[in-house]
């Protein structure tokens, strides 16, 4: 049996009542603003599906879309090419016991891949907003050698270079 928690070991009520409030509240005022950055994310998503990646220089950012593919595994094809696998088959993959056999190392994903037991398929499109890398000294190409940044055709000609 464990001991009752002493008075002041137990948070008082106002504390957790406040706490409360304020969590319940701010959750009703998110929920607007997800509802329309979803609006807005699937709105870029159409534009840039339909016109291409572009590349905002005054926000510095790129916009591009990015595909995330699913994978699906033919478990007709794993019994055959890999009887070891019995464990991970169902109706359907156990794509959970799979992946933990892949972790263990009883088989790897070349070896799925290699003999045709896994499929890609598109889940989603991943919109992508990245900041542009800014580079203002010489970049670390490892090794202990850098590479000298690109200068801007207006960096060039104050210079006095040609």
């Amino acid at each position: 049996m464990s001991p009752e928690p002493t008075r002041a070991a137990r948070p008082s009520i106002d504390v957790r009542s406040r706490l409360l409030d304020e969590y319940l509240d701010l959750k009703e005022r998110v929920k607007p603003l997800e509802k329309r950055l979803e609006e807005v994310r699937d709105r870029l998503l159409d534009l840039v599906t339909e016109h291409g990646h572009f590349i905002d220089e005054v926000r510095s950012v790129s916009v591009r879309i990015e595909p995330r593919f699913g994978k699906e595994y033919d478990s007709e094809r794993l019994a055959e090419a890999f009887p070891r696998l019995a464990g991970c088959l169902k109706l359907a993959v156990d794509v959970a016991q799979l992946e933990a056999c892949l972790r263990a190392g009883m088989v790897t994903e070349s070896e799925l891949e290699r003999e045709g037991v896994v499929a890609r398929t598109l889940r989603s499109r991943a919109l992508i907003v990245k900041p542009l890398a800014r580079r203002t000294g010489p970049r670390d190409l490892g090794f202990g050698q850098q590479m000298e940044p690109l200068h801007s055709v207006k960096e060039l000609g104050s210079s006095g270079a040609t």
